[in-house]
């Protein structure tokens, strides 16, 4: 299981998109963190407390928890990976 698998990342707020090369058994919440970081532009800004980023596979529209690997969520070479953050409801 040491292929790598070809995707891409869109952004959450504009129409960039991030091809990467990820090993099946790298999970939503490693790669979400190196798009954060300086070697990747980074693609990611930091995502404000309480609004964290999730991932989702566009083929199968199945949101990815933070320990979910790769190959568990189904991804294979060719895939998309939504970045999407979700809105904090109003309390109280």
């Amino acid at each position: 299981m040491d292929e790598k698998l070809a995707v891409e990342f869109l952004h959450p707020k504009t129409s960039d998109s991030y091809p990467a090369a990820l090993h099946p058994l790298c999970t939503a919440e490693v790669a979400l963190r190196k798009l954060q970081e300086a070697d990747t532009g980074p693609f990611l800004e930091y995502a404000p407390a309480g609004r964290p980023y999730q991932l989702v596979l566009r083929r199968t529209e199945t949101e990815l928890t933070p320990n979910t690997s790769m190959a568990d969520a189904g991804v294979v070479s060719g895939d998309t990976l939504l970045v999407v953050q979700k809105h904090q409801g109003a309390t109280g």
